[in-house]
């Protein structure tokens, strides 16, 4: 099936690129800069004074153009930087010329998060290929920022480097000294190298941003408008082995609600290691051994009654840094992994007689996962990613007899991915990828997907055509395999202010790639359209602005049949005072859902409906900023309608204490949707919906290397439902005399207090104490339709409770540095 695909996949380019062959004539990029590198051998103290003789009589890189707010005009301020290197790292010294010392912005923040700051950074990229390379910034408080950087993905933020920092502020220039081990960068093992590199800084006081090589807005590709350094002589990569063991203790209390008013305390402890080992000077193997993810960030969970699967982010900072490879079509949906039994839900069709679950765990544990990846300085970038969770076992009790047995929920599972992604000129790319699942035993199905895509591009980055072939395959033990298929294919206009994107994509019904990935919906076709016309250069009241319209046509493969058309305009600008105004409005005509039934071949008529709404933000560099949008949708069909509104205001009160506070409302009435199946009748009920989401957040900075935040979310949402209908098979709602109480509301209250000390370079202490309250309601002597926000918070204390306090300890071991110093 695979390669009917490739040979589809083939087809397709051949019928394109003829047309397209005038539009890939090549063309040069603007002119970019080169400064050649200077080896020193004299030791140079990262202390952000610049004394050492070696800074002296080199080349210097400055004329920095701006590429924002004004792309193209001179940097306000003056910047001069210079570079060294030796056999053990480069440095990079910034000298920043400012009006006065008051002017340089200085909140302090947690690595990682700039926020009010002036700061100065580079990115390299040590291959030339113009899709990956490295970031590090340095904020004008000494706070570190350091990311991995593909052009197709932007910024991954979670990867983490150790390197050496210093900056001193004056009343005429602030000073930045950094220091990069060559463990932090991956190149080639050459003589004579030649590096893409480009230094940025930020003025904050007045939002501009400006480089050393230009970085033309218009142009798609940030890597490739990069200047160069040259002539870096006899560089060897470095034994990259470093070794991070942790260990983290938690106490852990548990009330059961007024449901069940016993409470349990419990204590644990727990130790592992993070592992990183340089395979070659482009390839690193990452492992984590005995991992544990207690202090991640609690999920912001929502009521859904959508047939669809909610998607929550990754924490996990295993599965997030390094990972860019792998995100592929949503192929890799790294929460499969340790996440719900496969069989959690199956255990209690199960039961026997007087049997109760007493145990039914909701998350899997792992043993192990591990990745390796790197391009290598042909343009090869392999990936190979590798996970394995233990069984899962649910605990079941006869309440006679007090017999107990045991149920596997999840056998171990082995998740498995490997990638091969090829550059090819013009920062194109084709890539190969596979996924694979696979569980112990006979009782459960394995699962397998295959994608091949492509990416080209014309040597003026102003053109692109793609497309995608991917083949899904469930592997049953005990009956025949299911296999389904998903194609797209599209061309677009990527650079300069106008801009457009055409696309079809094709997903059969069988297509599942969901024992790794993530996929909302199968059994589609889509075909989109989308153009845009950007602004870059002010006009106007406005710095620049973005405008566009949208459109899809949908219908499903089997039966082939029309599903729903959508039409959407919108625009964003930013005005010369930096605040942002988003606007939008959507319109969708009648349309056949195939979803919301629930039950194959069924589908709901629904009604046509517009909707418009906004979005704004004041000025982020004020201590005060507000935050807004508001969001009005109406149907064809009396009183059907939604209302949504949100605020979001954030006060700065020091450099070091910022707070905000965020409440959503989101309301719909007389909305029509799924409720069960009685009879052989597919059921849908009338009803409304309340929801209050409110979150206070909180930072406090001790210094670059300290700090402590605070997060407070509480959802709460209800439903009440005020009349019952069947759906006919032509797909419209019938009065019937069904009275099954369905109301009832759902309640989250979190809590996450953090405090992080980097005690040593890429060695952490962690303190975390999390707060988790949620459950259901569902109360027939109550009256839903009434109940507001208020009874959600009184609720709070009759729902289940877990408190959790931890230490973790995390100390960085690198090989490099310990030979050194041997």
């Amino acid at each position: 099936m695979l390669l009917l695909f490739l040979r589809s996949a083939v087809r397709q380019l051949a019928y394109i690129l003829p047309a397209w062959i005038l539009l890939f004539q090549y063309a040069d990029l603007a002119a970019q800069v080169s400064m050649k590198a200077t080896r020193t051998f004299e030791k140079v103290e990262v202390d952000g004074v610049l004394d050492e003789e070696s800074w002296s009589s080199l080349p210097i890189a400055t004329d920095f153009i701006a590429w924002t707010p004004q792309p193209g005009l001179k940097a306000s301020d003056e910047t001069e930087v210079r570079f060294l290197y030796d056999d053990n790292s480069i440095y990079i010294a910034a000298r920043m010329a400012v009006t006065d010392r008051d002017s340089i912005m200085t909140e302090l923040t947690q690595r990682d998060d700039l926020g009010n700051t002036d700061w100065f950074g580079f990115v390299v990229d040590t291959y030339g290929n113009g899709n990956d390379g490295f970031e590090f910034i340095v904020g004008a408080t000494g706070v570190q920022f350091d990311a991995k950087f593909s052009d197709q993905q932007g910024e991954d933020t979670n990867w983490d480097a150790v390197w050496f920092s210093s900056v001193t502020l004056g009343d005429s220039e602030w000073i930045a000294e950094i220091e990069i081990p060559y463990s932090a960068l991956r190149f080639a093992n050459k003589d004579v190298q030649s590096w893409k590199i480009n230094f940025m800084r930020s003025i904050r006081r007045i939002n501009e941003k400006s480089s050393w090589s230009f970085i033309d807005p218009k142009v798609s590709g940030f890597l490739t408008q990069a200047g160069t350094i040259t002539d870096l002589e006899h560089i060897s990569p470095p034994i990259r082995l470093s070794l991070s063991p942790y260990l983290s203790v938690y106490a852990q209390q548990h009330n059961g609600g007024s449901a069940d008013p016993f409470s349990s305390t419990g204590y644990s402890y727990n130790g592992g290691m993070d592992l990183k080992y340089g395979i070659n000077d482009a390839f690193t193997l990452d492992m984590v051994l005995v991992p544990d993810f207690g202090q991640v960030r609690s999920d912001d969970i929502i009521l859904n009654l959508s047939p669809f699967e909610v998607r929550y982010d990754e924490n996990r900072q295993f599965f997030t840094e390094g990972t860019e490879l792998f995100n592929q079509d949503d192929l890799f949906y790294s929460r499969r992994i340790g996440g719900s039994p496969i069989g959690h839900s199956d255990v209690y069709h199960s039961l026997e007689g007087p049997e109760e679950i007493t145990q039914n765990p909701t998350t899997s544990q792992l043993y192990n996962a591990t990745k390796v990846s790197g391009r290598n300085s042909n343009g090869l970038g392999i990936g190979v990613f590798n996970a394995i969770s233990r069984a899962t076992h649910a605990r079941i009790e006869d309440m006679e007899s007090g017999r107990v047995r045991s149920a596997v929920t999840a056998p171990i599972t082995n998740y498995n991915m490997t990638v091969l992604d090829q550059n090819l000129p013009n920062n194109s790319k084709i890539s190969l990828a596979n996924t694979n699942v696979w569980r112990a035993g006979d009782t459960y199905h394995d699962a397998n997907v295959t994608s091949f895509s492509y990416d080209l591009k014309n040597k003026a980055q102003s053109y692109n055509i793609y497309g995608r072939g991917t083949v899904s395959q469930i592997i049953k033990p005990q009956d025949d395999n299911v296999n389904g298929y998903k194609y797209s294919l599209g061309l677009g206009k990527i650079s300069g202010n106008l801009g457009f994107r055409a696309s079809y994509t094709e997903i059969s019904p069988d297509y599942n790639p969901n024992d790794f990935g993530f996929l909302r919906i199968n059994n589609l076709r889509s075909f989109e359209l989308e153009s845009f016309y950007r602004v870059f250069n002010p006009f106007g009241p406005f710095n620049r602005g973005n405008f566009w319209n949208f459109f899809t046509y949908d219908r499903i493969v089997e039966p082939d049949a029309f599903t729903s058309m959508h039409f959407n305009i919108g625009f964003w600008v930013e005005s010369k005072g930096f605040w942002n105004f988003n606007m939008w409005s959507n319109y969708r005509p009648t349309g056949y859902d195939y979803n919301e039934p629930r039950s194959a071949g069924r589908y709901y008529e629904m009604p046509s409906w517009w909707n418009t709404g906004f979005w704004v933000g004041s000025d982020s560099r004020k201590k005060f900023r507000m935050q807004g949008f508001g969001n009005y949708r109406r149907f064809a069909e009396d009183g059907r309608y939604s209302v949504s509104i949100g605020m979001e205001p954030r006060y700065r009160f020091s450099n070091k204490l910022t707070m905000s506070f965020e409440l959503d409302l989101l309301n719909s009435f007389n909305d029509k949707g799924y409720v069960n199946q009685d009879e052989g009748e597919v059921v849908f009920g009338n009803r409304d919906q309340v929801t209050f989401e409110n979150s206070i957040y909180a930072a406090y900075t001790f210094n670059d290397k300290m700090g402590i935040d605070f997060r407070l979310r509480h959802y709460w949402s209800k439903v009440a439902y005020d009349s019952f209908y069947d759906l006919t098979s032509e797909g419209r709602l019938t009065s019937n005399d069904y009275n099954n109480f369905h109301d009832f509301s759902f309640n989250v209250f979190n809590i996450d207090l953090n405090y992080r000390w980097r005690f040593a370079p890429g060695s952490d202490l962690f303190i975390v104490w999390k707060n988790n309250i949620s459950g259901f309601s569902s109360d027939q002597l109550i009256d839903y339709e009434s109940l507001d926000y208020s009874n959600g918070v009184s609720e709070l204390g009759d729902l289940p409770q877990t408190n959790s306090l931890s230490l973790r300890v995390v100390y960085y071991i690198d090989y490099a540095s310990v030979k050194r110093l041997l």
